[in-house]
């Protein structure tokens, strides 16, 4: 590529670097501060700052393949794409390990559980099970009603149940009440803050980033254009035509604002037909190959990661960008101090993907085979526009239509649900090793952890209209989903494709945020900025309702920078543990105004103002508001001394700050 790119690639590498440094810092200090924690009583441990992967992934250490090329964007990973993959399988099993050894989030007795034991609530369960049976390996047991109703708030509403949701729960006696909940869940304004957020991030709503400039209107609108689809539950194949073919000013028209996040500046117009034909096939096709094959053909660069990419050529690539080739963003400035500029999107009669072209993001555009222009053809089966049909109608016809893209979507949300992706990473798709049964070169596996679950998942997608909320119930009702995250059998990483156990996961900036307010019941308000020409701006009450990931002012911007929630540019989104998260939790200042007694409306304060509760009470309070759970025998025997030894007032705040520094609260499980 061309060295205009190398900016870009420097604050990869740097945000890289930056990951092995904060490892390294966590795996020097985390013993020391968890002996700074232990000795305020043994009841506060284990907390987050007893958990990193640098620290505890020693005892299954082992040399990583690398894939990886300095000249190409796709495979720039210093770790390479395969070592990548290893990494994140073997960091899932190491929380999920470490979570179920050291929480006493389960109360009965475990023991491993024959898969023909176990109900079968749907497709899933059949595949997944029938898998397990024939290959002799043993799932968890069913997990408990309140890891469950824990579980399920997070899931699928992005925050943790109330006190008094969690006693209901645990009190009703109805043999459907699991799958009662996800239905009240599904739909609730909470759901749709939630899974509005996962589409902005999935395709990288911001106001400003490296090459994309879409101000504050622009991000507003095209944040409310989603969550208006998430709330009308629209069908995923029409939210994607629309996001693809539409046109019109983008301060105005939301959904015209994800042709606007192909805009690539600094070179010819080709490098934006790139960047757009890059975001259709990765956000949408799960296929981030596509941008390697822009540079150059996939042999001699894919050959080890990519076996359909390895055969795949760049004219192929640029077949593709030529659905884009008459697609216009015309800019409207507005104000040139602050500089602000709208743009409207629209779609010329005539225009080419020209192959003619000596600097830019890419490397030469030269014709090839006599050829001076690329048509538009999709890649994935040659496709064409039909006589007279507008370019992008015609690639949104042909790539709603690609099983590919329901793949790609179920395994979007998969992941998203169950932790660990049916085909990870979720943007590497490899279409030519999809199959369970075909026969591949020597070298290569086919790449579903489970080939008949995926085919199957994206077959019910289509199936229901592309309804995402039939898909996330059907995910959340299987008993799959309900399986104990403890595993009292041995366990290796072998076994992560078979989801014999619930994986864990750290909770994401915003429902950390979130279930500290619910459950300390302060709550926060912050101002969003709207439009910054004319001043309008709104309110949110939670920070799952946030329309970007680099707000908002004040207090909270630490706190949730620390659980790395990216930037949707070139900082992806983490679930990694890290030593600055536990210091968070620890001292911050939007946890520690909402654990004591002077702030009126606290759950503290509420407590306390009952003289009648005895400390048991107010402790099982606690834990049902903050772990939603019942504390065990161990921990009242533990924590009730507190209130002899301490003021009433000091031991419940205390105890309140302790579980929220505890581990359990801090992952879902």
């Amino acid at each position: 590529m061309a060295n205009s790119f190398m900016p870009i690639r420097a604050k990869r590498k740097l945000y890289w670097s930056s990951q092995s440094l904060k490892r390294m810092i966590a795996a020097a200090f985390v013993f020391g501060l968890v002996g700074l924690i232990a000795a305020q009583g043994n009841w506060l441990t284990p907390s987050l700052a007893a958990f990193s992967p640098a620290a505890s992934s020693g005892d299954q250490e082992e040399q990583y393949p690398t894939v990886k090329r300095d000249d190409c964007g796709y495979l720039q990973n210093p770790e390479g794409v395969k070592g990548a993959f290893a990494r994140h399988r073997e960091e899932v099993a190491l929380a999920t390990n470490y979570l179920a050894r050291n929480t006493n989030f389960s109360v009965s007795e475990l023991a491993t559980v024959p898969p023909n034991e176990i109900p079968r609530n749907n497709f899933i369960d059949n595949i997944l099970f029938d898998k397990m049976a024939a290959d002799s390996i043993a799932s968890a047991p069913i997990c408990t009603d309140a890891e469950f109703v824990r579980r399920a708030y997070l899931d699928l509403a992005g925050q943790i149940p109330t006190a008094d949701a969690v006693t209901a729960f645990l009190a009703d006696q109805a043999t459907n009440k699991r799958a009662a909940l996800v239905d009240r869940l599904i739909g609730s304004p909470e759901y749709v803050d939630k899974w509005t957020m996962f589409f902005n991030d999935l395709y990288k709503n911001t106001a400003r980033s490296t090459n994309v400039v879409r101000y504050e209107a622009g991000r507003t609108a095209f944040y409310e254009y989603i969550k208006k689809a998430i709330s009308e539950n629209r069908p995923y194949n029409q939210l994607a035509r629309e996001l693809i073919t539409s046109n019109g000013d983008n301060f105005v028209v939301g959904e015209a604002n994800w042709i606007i996040g192909g805009t690539v500046p600094m070179g010819p117009t080709q490098d934006t037909m790139d960047g757009t034909a890059v975001n259709a096939a990765s956000m949408f096709l799960g296929i981030s190959a596509v941008d390697c094959l822009l540079c150059h053909d996939g042999a001699g660069h894919l050959d080890q990661v990519n076996l359909w990419g390895s055969q795949a050529t760049r004219m192929g690539g640029w077949n593709m960008a030529a659905f884009f080739a008459r697609t216009r963003r015309v800019g409207t400035v507005l104000s040139q101090n602050p500089l602000y500029i709208k743009r409207t999107v629209s779609e010329a009669p005539n225009g080419e993907y020209a192959l003619n072209t000596t600097s830019g993001n890419r490397p030469e555009r030269e014709p090839q085979a006599g050829k001076n222009t690329a048509e538009p053809i999709y890649i994935f089966g040659g496709g064409k526009p039909n006589a007279g049909e507008n370019r992008r109608e015609a690639f949104a016809r042909l790539m709603t239509a690609d099983k590919q893209f329901a793949r790609a979507a179920v395994n979007y949300i998969w992941e998203k649900i169950m932790v660990e992706a049916l085909v990870s990473p979720s943007n590497a798709f490899d279409p030519a090793r999809l199959s369970g049964s075909a026969k591949l070169p020597d070298g290569w596996t086919p790449q579903p952890a489970n080939p008949a679950l995926l085919e199957a998942l994206a077959d019910d997608f289509i199936r229901n209209g592309y309804d995402l909320r039939k898909l996330t119930a059907a995910i959340t009702k299987s008993s799959a989903y309900q399986l104990s995250a403890q595993y009292p059998g041995s366990w290796n990483l072998s076994m992560i494709p078979y989801y014999a156990r619930k994986y864990v996961r750290r909770l994401d900036a915003e429902e950390v945020h979130d279930s500290i307010m619910k459950a300390t019941n302060i709550g926060a308000t912050y101002t969003i900025v709207k439009n910054r020409l004319d001043a309008t701006s709104y309110t949110v009450t939670s920070a799952m309702q946030l329309p970007d990931t680099l707000g908002p002012n004040g207090v909270a911007v630490g706190f949730l920078n620390a659980f790395i929630r990216g930037d949707r540019d070139v900082k992806p989104r983490s679930n990694e543990p890290s030593i600055l998260q536990a210091l968070n939790l620890m001292n911050n200042q939007f946890v520690m105004t909402r654990i004591h007694q002077n702030n009126a409306g606290s759950n503290v304060a509420r407590l306390l103002v009952n003289a009648a509760l005895t400390p048991e009470q107010i402790i099982t309070q606690l834990y049902l508001a903050t772990l939603s759970r019942n504390p065990t025998a161990d921990e009242l025997n533990t924590l009730t001394p507190l209130f002899s030894s301490q003021t009433r007032r000091d031991a419940t705040e205390a105890v309140q700050w302790a579980l929220l520094n505890k581990i359990d609260f801090v992952f879902n499980y």
